[in-house]
């Protein structure tokens, strides 16, 4: 049983039912909010460890109270995991930017709900241990990435995807077909200088469809193929931060 609960702040109570039995069935200790306001309110008390939030709530939508969780000198630390039933696919850009960590769209399914809690309270302990643990900053970025997904007799196929948005830590990626979360994949990253080899893992995969046929992924990206590669990567970072500061 983990010592620090998961809030959840969703204004529909099937929601947070159906959340409260998943989660506690795994050893989370769950508590829940009904409007953003109030969730604030208990985060304070109950300091959480991780923080599931509705990005459509009554009254104070939950894009503003994310970013009110962030902006918060005691709060601001607790990662935030988006989630939403709206077919609006902006939802996920917009919670990124308001400081959301990790985003999920409903309906959930038990093994991507668990896995994203536990990847945030994996980063909840990396807080504790670094303190100034600074948040990778996110870019909307169209980026080509052949995957290299391990296929039967040893072998491997390749699937190839657009990026949607880019961070140090992760990517949002659009891709011909489903992925299953906690799939491994080789990446090589279309970059405009260079082509830049990664390896990165599925953390969620949103089963409706794109406009163009595609899926979304959230991809965490675990290392780079040598110092270079992630010099290289950054760099690319730091142009797009440049050019959008201009």
């Amino acid at each position: 049983m983990n010592k620090r609960p998961v809030l959840v702040i969703d204004d529909d109570p099937r929601s947070c039912e159906l959340v409260t039995a998943l989660l506690t069935k795994v050893g989370f200790r769950v508590l829940s909010a009904a409007d953003g306001p109030s969730g604030i309110k208990l985060a304070r008390e109950a300091h959480p460890a991780v923080i599931l939030l509705d990005m459509v709530l009554p009254g104070i939508d939950g894009i503003s109270i994310c970013q009110r969780l962030k902006q918060d000198p005691v709060l601001g630390d607790i990662p935030v995991v988006g989630i939403t039933a709206s077919a609006d696919l902006t939802y996920t850009g917009k919670a990124f930017r308001a400081g959301a960590e990790f985003f999920l769209p409903k309906p959930f399914r038990t093994a991507n709900l668990s896995h994203v809690v536990k990847l945030a309270l994996e980063s909840t302990q990396r807080r504790t241990r670094v303190p100034h643990h600074r948040r990778h900053p996110r870019f909307q970025a169209g980026v080509a990435v052949r995957c290299l997904v391990d296929a039967e007799a040893n072998k491997t196929r390749e699937v190839v995807g657009t990026t949607s948005n880019v961070s140090l830590g992760g990517l949002l990626l659009l891709l011909p077909e489903k992925l299953e979360p906690g799939t491994v994949l080789g990446l090589r990253l279309g970059l405009p200088e260079s082509t830049i080899p990664a390896e990165g893992k599925v953390i969620w995969q949103n089963p409706r469809l794109m406009a163009d046929g595609r899926l979304l992924h959230g991809i965490q990206l675990l290392g780079f193929g040598g110092d270079a590669g992630l010099v290289g990567y950054r760099r690319y970072l730091s142009q797009i931060s440049t050019d959008r500061a201009v």
